[in-house]
């Protein structure tokens, strides 16, 4: 037993060494247009930095080195208000262009239309005025790659203006064990936190087994 209790020590060891988490500082980035998605609107900075603020009809994208393993997750906070929206979402590219029929890498929560392209990953049902959501994402279960920028999506081609979207405390991590956040809405199964408190009940059993 004391040999696997220091394997199981040692494999969080290894996790926690290994892993990161990156908080998303908005104040570091400049949001710009993405592949000519900018139709209207504003996108801002709030709260000192913890939030891109969206309204009317745009896609944006900032440059950030990203790599999505099969264990990563992605945590924030989102919430739509006014029009609901065709689509919100998260994507993660390598350049400023996309395809409808290659949208892999994009991940939406929401909106009207989410549903309508097959090749993206649809996470979540949200409409506008839900209000505010903390979704925590095994994105590596969908997404993986290294990526030099991510895309945030309000998207309204009816209504150019009237929608507006807010994504907050985004933060990219290796792994749970790593991971800072306290979102509450799981949007994948199994469930990340699961596997780490089944880690955690792993290790205490062992531990009460040696002992006694």
């Amino acid at each position: 037993m004391k040999f696997f209790l220091k394997i199981a020590c040692v494999a969080t060891l290894f996790l926690v060494g290994s892993a990161n988490a990156v908080f998303i500082d908005f104040n570091n980035y400049t949001a710009t247009e993405y592949s000519n998605q900018f139709k209207s609107g504003t996108a801002t900075v709030d709260n000192g930095g913890s939030t891109l603020a969206l309204d009317g009809n745009l896609w944006v994208d900032i440059l950030v080195n990203t790599t999505l393993t099969s264990t990563s997750i992605l945590n924030f906070s989102f919430e739509a208000s006014g029009l609901n929206a065709e689509l919100y979402g998260i994507a993660f590219d390598v350049n400023d262009n996309f395809s409808v029929s290659a949208m892999q890498n994009f991940a939406f929560i929401g909106g009207s239309q989410s549903t309508l392209y097959p090749t993206a990953n649809v996470l979540s049902d949200y409409e506008s005025g839900d209000g505010i959501v903390n979704f925590s994402i095994d994105i590596g279960k969908y997404i993986t790659g290294s990526f030099n920028r991510i895309v945030f999506i309000l998207d309204n081609d009816e209504n150019w203006s009237g929608s507006v979207a807010s994504f907050s405390n985004v933060e990219i991590c290796d792994n749970i064990l790593v991971c800072q956040s306290s979102s509450v809405t799981q949007v994948a199964e199994p469930s990340h936190i699961a596997f780490a408190g089944l880690a955690i009940m792993l290790v205490g059993a062992l531990r009460r087994k040696i002992k006694s």
